[in-house]
């Protein structure tokens, strides 16, 4: 292989750069120690973060190759030369088809030396990928050429499509330190992509049956001996996991740059008991690996860094040159996919069933074919679809923003097989990561997850193991043994205590949607696709219901978790104001309730929605209720028979003589003849009497 020295064009595009940077800290010639140190640079996963804000959601990005160019700018003045490497996924086609050009614009402007393509290189398509690799290598046009670097990436013939390494020259200390840089990319990408993305592209050699990295280091090791390099370094679009791998039956390698995985840098013990450093960009960071020349001449690591890329200001000019592509990608996530129509809830809830969360899950079962589906409403977007409504309009736009701001989240979706003793085991684990505030709310949950197309309830009071309520899913209760698939996004195979499972089924290696990455978002685009194709619009669909409650299962239920019980057996109307009472806010509930006059509260504005609901209460709502759907109260003399028919407030009684004679909340005792009216009602008891009042209306 041939060396290539970048140094003389790299110093120009340096001098330009620290001319132009100001208030980055750049220190003084006379302060520097570019004499002293050469460095390596590196990112990874970057996916296409190259503006100050996302084109589709419009919200910061905290962490673009626009700082990257900031802080190279400064670095290169203070170091006497520098190697600057991509382990792969610099693209993201996403929602909007991004087909690279913009990321390879941005390449060749901030100076990098090499790239190692990942998988999100080849979910372009063969010809938007192939453009992508020749614009990053082109010997003419706008920034410096950008080598394409991978050992393992061959045609049908098994021959090479790119540099299988490169040997790079660095200037330090008046002498000249090679470098050789072997790229191997995502060996498994033809297991983890649809082969339209690839066509006849190879990953590994043929003799390599078991896609070692291993196997494909010791075939190149050989060559890389014969260029002489002073330092060796192989960037492998893998985890840290595969490079330990590799590290540990391996020696020669005197750096590894990892493609996957969180920021970090380290050390991996080699096949000679050696710790070798390791480095990993993770998307939001800039490694940087420091190298002096010890006393006898020899170059040492002696420095291994993450640079957080959060903590620097962008790259004015390069931002100023891709405007127009942000401009462009804007319009492209204006694109309608999808009619939204009928009457959606306006509140968003953590801690609560609604609209939003469950049009996600619809999407999710539709894609999958799963029995249910595990959805993280705290990483969602946090605002309702109703809000996508304009004023007066009874129908919407879904833009593929839109989809993009409701779920934001860019890890694909997998459909994995749990059997229902680790259905029970994940929500107990998501039940604890449920708070209750000292008015008795439910708060936090922001990492836990709902069961969608499931029926439960989580009673946050009950001893742990035991906050699962009843569990239905499909014709029947949950059983321990029994398999179900479960659709779910791929961050959660991640979390240590998410049960071990198999995955049968990757949305990123689905021909429908690998080429948008399989997110959730992606599949949301594509539900609601189909159903404009299907000439339909999108309206409030719930498959299956939950609830989380704080109380124990047969604790006291609030005046506020009654009426919202009696709100979901109404069918959740959606009320025409927005305010009922002054210590209620944000409860479509009590505002219907308030509306159809099942409730009157205090008479002084006050709603009491955390008091809790007595026997005398509850009959009057329900009540109330029957009343203002047009039921006759019934009439009769069961109060007389009761020991404690005094007790019964004046204002309850009506109600309460209905609620005997019709049976839905039926007096108590040995010999039924109690009412225990100031007596609060539990969750399992409020669920037999709306139980009795659905059998009644019907």
């Amino acid at each position: 292989m041939p060396c290539r020295g970048k140094l003389l064009p790299r110093l120009l595009a340096f001098l330009l750069s620290a001319a132009l940077l100001t208030g980055t800290g750049v220190l003084a010639a006379e302060e520097t120690q570019a004499v002293s140190y050469a460095a390596i640079y590196t990112t990874s996963n970057m996916r296409g973060r190259l503006y100050d804000q996302d084109p589709l959601t419009g919200s910061a990005v905290e962490e673009s190759y626009l700082k990257v160019s900031t802080i190279m700018a400064r670095e290169r003045v203070q170091m006497a030369d520098t190697l600057l490497l991509d382990a792969g996924n610099a693209v993201s086609t996403g929602l909007i088809g991004d087909d690279g050009q913009a990321v390879a614009a941005a390449l060749r402007s901030i100076g990098y030396d090499g790239l190692v393509p990942g998988l999100e290189e080849f979910r372009l398509g063969a010809g938007y990928c192939q453009a992508f690799l020749q614009a990053l290598a082109a010997e003419d046009g706008a920034g410096t050429p950008v080598d394409v670097l991978s050992a393992n990436l061959l045609d049908s013939r098994q021959s090479p499509l790119a540099d299988p390494y490169q040997v790079y020259e660095l200037n330090l200390g008046g002498s000249t330190l090679r470098v050789g840089v072997l790229g191997l990319g995502g060996i498994d990408a033809a297991r983890q992509l649809p082969e339209r993305l690839y066509g006849d592209t190879l990953f590994a050699h043929g003799d390599n049956s078991d896609l070692s990295y291993l196997w494909e280091w010791n075939y190149w090791q050989p060559q890389l001996a014969q260029a002489k390099c002073d330092l060796v370094v192989v960037v492998c679009h893998a985890g840290r996991e595969e490079l330990e791998k590799l590290a540990g039956s391996s020696s020669g390698i005197d750096l590894f740059i990892g493609g996957d995985g969180p920021a970090e840098t380290g050390t991996l013990p080699n096949a000679e008991g050696e710790e070798v450093p390791y480095a990993c960009g993770g998307g939001t960071a800039l490694t940087r690996t420091l190298i002096k020349l010890d006393g006898d001449g020899q170059p040492a690591i002696v420095d291994n860094t993450v640079l957080d890329l959060s903590d620097w200001e962008s790259d004015g000019d390069l931002a100023r040159s891709l405007a127009d592509c942000y401009t462009a990608a804007s319009q492209a996530g204006l694109r309608q996919v999808g009619t939204l129509s009928g009457s959606w809830e306006e509140s968003f809830s953590l801690t609560r069933q609604t609209d939003t969360t469950d049009l996600v899950g619809e999407a999710l079962l539709w894609a999958s074919g799963g029995d249910a589906a595990l959805v993280t409403p705290g990483a969602l977007g946090g605002f309702p679809v109703a809000s996508l409504f304009e004023r007066n309009k009874t129908t919407a736009a879904l833009t593929l923003s839109d989809c993009a701001k409701l779920a934001p989240e860019d890890s694909p979706v997998l459909l994995v097989e749990l059997t229902g003793t680790q259905l029970r085991q994940w929500l107990e684990v998501c039940a604890g990561r449920y708070t209750v505030t000292d008015g008795g709310q439910c708060g936090g949950g922001v990492d836990a997850d709902v069961l969608y197309g499931a029926n439960y309830e989580l009673y946050l009071g009950s001893p742990v193991g035991q906050r699962v309520g009843t569990l239905f899913l499909g014709n029947g209760p949950v059983t321990n043994s029994q398999v179900y698939r479960v659709a779910v996004s791929a961050a959660h195979l991640a979390d240590p205590e998410f049960p071990q499972c198999q995955v049968l089924w990757s949305a990123a290696a689905d021909r429908d949607f690998a080429s948008q990455g399989g997110s959730t978002a992606a599949l949301l685009a594509a539900y609601a696709q189909n159903a404009a194709h299907e000439s339909r619009a999108l309206t409030p669909t719930r498959s299956g219901t939950w609830a989380i409650y704080p109380e124990a299962v047969n604790g006291a239920l609030t005046r506020l978790e009654f009426v919202e019980l009696l709100y979901d057996l109404a069918g959740r109307p959606q009320p025409g104001a927005n305010y009922a009472f002054i210590d209620v806010s944000n409860s479509n509930a009590v505002i219907w309730a308030a509306e159809t006059r099942v409730v009157s509260g205090d008479g002084r504005g006050n709603f009491l929605p955390l008091s809790a609901v007595t026997r005398e209460q509850a009959a009057v709502m329900l009540y109330n209720y029957v009343r203002s759907l047009g039921g006759a109260a019934s009439s009769g003399e069961h109060l007389e028979l009761l020991l404690d028919g005094a007790e019964i407030s004046a204002w309850a009684r009506p109600a309460v003589e209905f609620c005997l004679t019709t049976g839905i909340l039926p007096a108590t005792g040995t010999r039924e003849d109690l009412y225990l009216p100031s007596s609060s009602v539990t969750r399992s008891q409020a669920v037999q009497y709306l139980a009795n009042l659905a059998a009644y209306l019907g």
